[in-house]
């Protein structure tokens, strides 16, 4: 399973009034699913769009990634607890 982010162009499996597969971007985050907003379609899919509102839940197993948007790398814990007691050290030199 891949991690979505918020901006990931993403394309999905038909179901519901979508005879088609379809493709949009991600719009929220939930624990196993994302919200999708629906920008490229078949045609003939017009009305079931429209009908949803132009979003859809799906599962994000269900999803495939297009176009990832940039990621901003994560700090390690080690790094975090270093900097947290380095700053600890930092204050009390001050408070003398």
């Amino acid at each position: 399973m891949a991690d979505f982010e918020i901006g990931d162009i993403v394309k999905g499996k038909k179901f519901g009034p979508l005879e088609h597969e379809f493709s949009g971007v991600v719009e929220k985050v939930y624990t196993n699913s994302i919200m999708v907003s629906i920008q490229d379609f078949d045609p003939s899919d017009k009305s079931g769009v429209n009908e949803l509102n132009g979003r859809v839940v799906i599962r994000q197993k269900e999803a495939k990634m297009v176009k990832a948007v940039p990621r901003e790398e994560e700090k390690d814990d080690e790094e975090t607890a270093e900097d947290a007691k380095s700053s600890k050290k930092i204050l009390k030199k001050d408070d003398k």
